[in-house]
């Protein structure tokens, strides 16, 4: 009896020396990177700094700790999934972790804001516009209004940065990167930025395109977003509509129709004044009356 309880406790000891990853951070095997960095909150009530008459806390939270450090990384995590704790034996990592006051103030301080991407180094070669910036001085988030920002955690990344501590550069696939230069107000960041998005929004019109383009893009089985473009109502202007096509590029296609111009056309759609609507592939074209119609 005595031999056999001593066997269970064994066990019990080692299930709870390899409790799953996934388990410590209550997340689940499918979460995203976002819901990864939860782990915030973990650290904000298990650290030791917040439990110092608990023995236990410091390695309670060296566990959830080195649970993060794999989980966050995509190489390593595709290795946990693969192996369990026996692929990281001869590599432990999370044996340090910071103070108390670093996960309240500085770690993750962008997580609840959906306009903000947190980059670690397996983000880059990625195409896409990245603004890096430094936890180091918070008078540069004061730009953070003029722009979707997508920051860099410089702490645990270092080696990523360059010199300086606000820049903004273009990472087009396998192209040099294009630095930006000058006074960082809305519109020279946008204008710098518009330039790299090359992405076509076509004007319709009655005698020209108009059923040629819609049909041919409900084939490929892509909507139509279209902007009416009256003297009055709310018509987009060309900016928003390039970056409209820029960002539902391979989503849908981006077009406007000059009203002023195309009164027929525009009536056919039922347009009286400015307005966009969006016309899902499922619609068909009605050539005679220029109608877009569910079949």
């Amino acid at each position: 009896l005595l031999a056999a309880l001593l066997v269970v406790l064994l066990l019990d000891a080692g299930c709870a020396e390899s409790q799953d990853y996934y388990q410590l951070l209550g997340v689940s095997r499918e979460a995203n990177t976002r819901e990864i960095r939860q782990f915030k909150k973990l650290a904000l009530t298990m650290h030791p700094d917040k439990n110092p008459n608990d023995p236990e806390a410091h390695e309670r939270f060296l566990k959830v700790n080195q649970a993060y450090e794999v989980l966050k990384d995509e190489d390593l995590r595709k290795k946990y999934d693969k192996y369990g704790e026996k692929g990281f034996d001869d590599h432990k990592r999370g044996g340090q972790y910071e103070s108390w006051n670093y996960y309240r103030y500085d770690f993750g301080i962008y997580d609840d804001d959906l306009e903000i991407i947190t980059l670690d180094r397996g983000d880059f070669g990625k195409n896409g516009f990245w603004h890096l910036s430094s936890y180091i001085c918070l008078h540069f988030h004061s730009h953070r209004p003029n722009y979707s920002t997508i920051q860099l955690q410089c702490n645990s990344n270092i080696y990523l940065l360059y010199s300086g501590l606000f820049l903004l550069f273009i990472f087009e696939g396998k192209k040099k990167p294009e630095k930006f230069s000058g006074d960082r107000s809305k519109d020279n960041l946008v204008r710098f930025s518009m330039q790299f998005i090359t992405t076509t929004v076509t004007q319709l019109w009655q005698e020209g395109n108009v059923f040629k383009e819609i049909e041919n893009a409900f084939m490929s089985g892509l909507g139509w977003l279209v902007t009416f473009c009256f003297d009055t109502g709310d018509c987009l202007e060309p900016r928003t509509r390039q970056k409209l096509a820029g960002m539902l590029d391979g989503l849908v296609k981006v077009g406007w129709m000059d009203c002023s111009m195309e009164m027929q056309l525009c009536g056919s759609f039922k347009a009286t004044s400015g307005a966009t609507a969006f016309f899902p592939p499922d619609f068909s074209v009605n050539r005679e009356g220029s109608v877009l119609v569910r079949p």
